[in-house]
């Protein structure tokens, strides 16, 4: 379920978030080194109660130091912050693209719970963890 539910959020930040590229941690592709990226991690599933699972996200954004500016890396940092605030805010129509991606389970909301940021490898890093509720199917 930890890919399906992947899938489902980063269809979600792939409609807020247009021009940075967005995939699954899960996925088999070479990661490119030399632009910005954001990478989706469904790291835990957490059983709560009947069909309800709590799912913990990890969205790691990475921007190469030698290419962008800190200020570039920050402000697409807050975008993708503020594109899961938004998700949180509007859970019918996250709950429209989500479903439909993720195919295991439907959205129940969610919750950001840390900011942090550092540079790794002469990359700017940010990693956004939130909490998604979710009901398996």
């Amino acid at each position: 379920m930890n890919a399906s539910i992947e899938r489902g959020v980063v269809a979600v930040l792939r409609g807020a978030l247009t021009g940075l590229h967005i995939r699954e941690a899960t996925c088999s592709d070479a990661l490119p080194g030399d632009l910005q990226l954001a990478v989706v991690e469904c790291a835990s599933i957490e059983h709560v109660a009947g069909p309800l699972h709590r799912a913990t996200i990890k969205v790691w954004l990475g921007t190469p130091a030698f290419d962008a500016g800190e200020s570039a890396h920050i402000h697409s940092a807050e975008r993708v912050r503020l594109a899961l605030v938004a998700a949180a805010a509007d859970s019918a129509t996250t709950a429209a693209i989500f479903d439909p991606a993720c195919g295991a389970a439907a959205w129940r909301g969610l919750h950001v719970r840390l900011v942090t940021q550092d540079v790794v490898d002469s990359t700017w890093r940010t990693t956004v963890e939130a909490v998604v509720g979710i009901a398996a199917s």
